[in-house]
């Protein structure tokens, strides 16, 4: 799968569903997509229309834990501090009250990743001049130095979707920017086909929860083995089966498995066949999900690969399952995306 000839208006639909952010897909203007070349120029642009859209709406406050030497009393006075310095003999006390502020957790890392932003020399003319401006828009609130640890300390309520959508924008331009430590170089690192993979499966799954109406699709993708005869003792010894996507209907359960490869299909003898380790991975998951579910209807395959060389439309009969094997081109039209998906559930 060759991940440049995605179009970056369509990587942006991707992560919007991914993210599970489909309603905001609308935020950024395809002409405005159209004009990107790099994923960190579509990540740079996202944060910064989201951060307007913020401050628009009213950003985020929080209480602080402050202390300060006062003239009045404010909260409460730290008496030992006080005391020690002798603070009531130059009228003053020394409180610790809280104050609420936009100098707030969230709000220091969408200003972080903003700043690291404008690092970068490879982020385009255009963009850099909206992530400043949004930048600005985040006076008084603090810098500070990102970690995985901080990412997960930000706690949202359900009211706060939005911040939510920014910061997942902000933790992967963290994941991606490389930093060299003697030079203070900045580079962005292109995304890799395993984080392509997850991405890419995430959005199918996410894509059918939405935009159909006919399948459940199954929060619980994992599938029991057929261990009838084997000993107790020993089932804890038997790797877990994860399908990627199963949809359930009044009529139909379809295992889906979504592959991120660079060929779908591989070369045997000057003759193209399909991977033989994808269709033995998917047979496996039908048989033992149909044997441990009897009384359901009967289960059929699809195995989806985006773009490849050759496109991919194969049906096949495979031990009593109708399989599938479809290709999906992700540089087409977003609209053609969308109508091949709902059609292959034909």
């Amino acid at each position: 799968m060759n991940k440049q000839k995605i179009p970056i208006a369509n990587v942006y639909y991707l992560f919007c569903y991914a993210w599970q952010h489909a309603e905001e897909k609308d935020l950024l203007r395809l002409a405005e997509l159209d004009k990107l070349e790099a994923v960190h120029d579509l990540l740079g642009l996202l944060l910064a229309e989201g951060v307007f859209r913020l401050v628009r709406a009213g950003l985020d406050r929080g209480y602080l834990d402050k202390r300060e030497d006062l003239v009045g009393v404010r909260g409460k006075i730290d008496s030992s501090e006080t005391m020690k310095r002798a603070l009531r003999s130059k009228g003053r006390v020394c409180c610790e009250f809280q104050e609420l502020s936009h100098d707030i957790l969230h709000n220091r890392i969408l200003r972080t990743t903003l700043k690291n932003l404008l690092r970068l020399p490879s982020l385009d003319g255009r963009i850099r001049s909206r992530v400043t401006q949004a930048y600005g828009k985040l006076a008084g609130v603090s810098s500070v130095n990102l970690s995985l640890r901080m990412f997960n300390q930000v706690h949202l309520d359900r009211n706060r979707r939005y911040y939510r959508m920014l910061l997942t924008v902000c933790r992967l331009i963290y994941e991606q920017l490389l930093i060299d430590e003697e030079t203070g170089h900045h580079t962005f690192k292109e995304l890799q086909d395993e984080r392509m993979a997850r991405l890419f499966e995430r959005f199918v799954i996410e894509f059918y929860r939405r935009e159909q109406n006919h399948f459940k699709v199954n929060r619980s993708r994992k599938i029991e083995w057929n261990h009838e005869g084997s000993q107790t003792k020993h089932l804890n010894k038997l790797p877990g089966m994860e399908a990627d996507v199963i949809l359930e209907g009044s009529d139909r359960r379809i295992i889906l498995d979504a592959k991120y490869y660079l060929e779908a299909l591989s070369e045997w003898y000057e003759t193209k066949k399909l991977q033989s380790a994808h269709l033995y991975q998917l047979t496996a998951y039908l048989r033992n999900r149909e044997a441990t579910r009897p009384a359901d209807s009967a289960h059929e395959g699809i195995l989806l690969y985006p773009t490849v060389s050759d496109p991919v439309s194969v049906d096949l009969w495979l031990e009593g399952f109708s399989i599938k094997a479809r290709s999906i081109d992700l540089a087409q039209d977003w609209r053609e995306i969308h109508r091949s998906m709902l059609q292959l559930l034909d």
